[in-house]
């Protein structure tokens, strides 16, 4: 399986991005700049960041423009001050879930951090929600946490669709784990961690089926559709036609699986 490559930023890229958060400040008047150019911005990376958190009475447009290149000095800081993972860990919190409030897709997220799916910089955003609710830095952490907290009741069209589907929905999603250990070759690092959340998923899953066992069956259904969508890209084509009918069945069940659940809520 090819690895996910450190990431890579020079100096010179490190300190345009720091440049261009200046000048963009500069023109819409920032009047909080001040704080900023005390010191010289170039020389105080962690602080550029710090500062395009803390001081925000800027257009919208800016602090959207200001993340991304905040995350891209981001990936300056842990190329050239290595020193520092626990402080670039909390920047890389903040920045994210700052553009999540900004709306910013999480695509134009992707190329700072080093990935290049939106499920990535979702699951990176998951792992740091994980960690700071004290569970283990994992996005499937976070993610047993959220739907261990929707109520445990048997809704007229969930329950019936589990009563009828839950099995199939599970013995579907086993087979397509199974593809990952015979065609480990066709697929990266990314499409890896979905088929090892949802193999976890299926691991858990207890029979006979119960109340009780929605919360992972609704994580089955989550890594089934997370999957889904990331076959549409075009660098898993090889790997998708090694999956034959078992696709179109884990589509089928986990769109079914979704509209029980929302349609009834």
């Amino acid at each position: 399986m090819p690895k996910r490559a450190e990431p890579q930023i020079s100096k010179t890229a490190g300190q345009r991005a720091i440049a261009e958060i200046v000048e963009r400040r500069r023109q819409v008047r920032d009047p909080d700049l001040d704080s900023l150019l005390r010191n010289v911005p170039e020389e105080q990376p962690v602080d550029v960041i710090r500062y395009v958190l803390a001081c925000q009475r800027v257009p919208d447009w800016v602090t959207s423009s200001d993340v991304i290149d905040a995350l891209w000095v981001l990936a300056y800081v842990r190329r050239y001050f290595p020193h520092l993972p626990d402080e670039a860990d909390r920047l890389e919190r903040d920045l994210l879930e700052l553009g999540c409030a900004k709306q910013i897709t999480m695509i134009r997220m992707a190329p700072p951090l080093n990935v290049r799916t939106r499920q990535a910089v979702e699951n990176r955003i998951l792992r740091h929600r994980a960690a700071t609710l004290g569970l283990a830095r994992s996005e499937r952490q976070e993610r047993a946490h959220r739907l261990s907290s929707v109520p445990l009741r048997a809704t007229s069209v969930e329950g019936r669709w589990y009563d009828r589907h839950a099995l199939t929905l599970w013995e579907t999603a086993s087979e397509l784990v199974s593809y990952r250990a015979r065609f480990d070759h066709l697929i990266d690092d990314e499409l890896a961690e979905s088929l090892i959340g949802l193999r976890r998923a299926v691991r858990e899953m207890k029979w006979p089926l119960t109340q009780e066992r929605y919360p992972t069956l609704r994580e089955i259904g989550w890594w089934a559709q997370e999957i889904v969508d990331a076959l549409d890209d075009e660098r898993y084509a090889a790997f998708r036609r090694q999956l034959g009918e078992v696709l179109p069945r884990m589509a089928e069940l986990a769109a079914q699986q979704h509209e029980a659940r929302f349609g009834a809520m």
